[in-house]
């Protein structure tokens, strides 16, 4: 698939630049609004004014003010520009969505799951810039110490990236894996100006995390951040963010393309490290004594 360019991607368009500008300092009803356009930018170019309060939990006039503060008139400016913006694009997993609430019992099969998978992984590659992404492996590399956090399930991706970062970098450590939030803040008070934080966060953001990644800032640490949209808290502290969308028709979220980036930076940081091949045969040679290998001279299968 070909790298696509700065001027292509969802949020480089205009209204989703002001909107990843101003959320922050919105008033809580007009955030609601934001904040769903930003993390569902397809769908929202397709609701009406009444739907789209629904949606927010907010009303009709929350969203008319939001259009007001982009300097878009009304809803109707406000949609129109999402539509111009957006109207190539096409959202797999709301017509998904849509095409299940319609189904006898709502069936879920591999097929849909597949396809959903698929829906997340191109977004996140319309969604995410390549220099961004050689900027997360740039300060990977040049890292003293690499501190990986997240809470929830995002604990698991920590301890994922942590682990196969591990032999290709420096020092790779998840801070988050035991003793929970205490315990996360003291592996943290050693951090550097020499040092990344990777932070790892997907709605309901954990405010641990945000709290750990201000404290990492301050110190003078690169904070790297892994999450869904412009619309997370995160996005305002890190100095880099890829973000990982995780809608899906049924479950709560979808963790596909969280582990697709997650894969990608591990084999950034391998193809920029000369010794990455060697590192990886000593790796392999220094399990085999821990393997069954039959006559064949391949692992034998479970």
């Amino acid at each position: 698939m070909p790298t696509p360019s700065k001027d292509t991607t969802v949020y480089a368009a205009p209204v989703m630049r002001k909107l990843t500008e101003i959320v922050s300092d919105l008033p809580p009803s007009l955030r609601k609004v934001a904040d769903f356009i930003l993390r569902h930018p397809l769908k929202a170019a397709t609701l009406t004014i009444e739907e789209m309060a629904h949606e927010t939990l907010t009303s009709p006039a929350a969203v008319n003010r939001l259009a007001k503060a982009l300097d878009l008139g009304g809803y109707s400016g406000m949609k129109a520009e999402l539509v111009a913006t957006l109207q190539q694009m096409v959202s797999p997993v709301d017509k998904l969505r849509n095409e299940l609430a319609h189904r006898p019992g709502g069936a879920f099969g591999l097929h849909e799951q597949l396809q959903s998978a698929s829906s997340n992984l191109a977004t996140a590659a319309s969604n995410n810039h390549a220099d961004t992404f050689e900027a997360f492996v740039t300060r990977l590399i040049k890292a003293r110490k690499i501190y990986i956090l997240g809470f929830g399930n995002s604990v698991y991706f920590a301890g994922l990236a942590a682990s196969t970062l591990m032999p290709f970098c420096a020092d790779a450590t998840a801070i988050s894996m035991e003793g929970g939030n205490e315990n996360a803040a003291y592996r943290l008070a050693a951090i550097t100006d020499q040092d990344v934080l990777l932070a790892i966060a997907l709605p309901r953001y954990s405010l641990d995390t945000l709290q750990l990644a201000r404290f990492a800032n301050e110190r003078g640490a690169s904070v790297l951040a892994i999450t869904d949209s412009p619309a997370s808290p995160l996005t305002g502290i890190a100095q880099h963010t890829l973000f990982a969308p995780c809608d899906h028709p049924v479950l709560t979220s979808s963790n596909i393309a969280v582990l697709a980036l997650i894969e990608g930076l591990v084999a950034g940081v391998m193809a920029r490290n000369k010794e990455a091949v060697k590192l990886a045969t000593e790796l392999t040679e220094s399990v085999m004594s821990y393997l069954h290998i039959p006559a064949s001279g391949k692992p034998a299968k479970k």
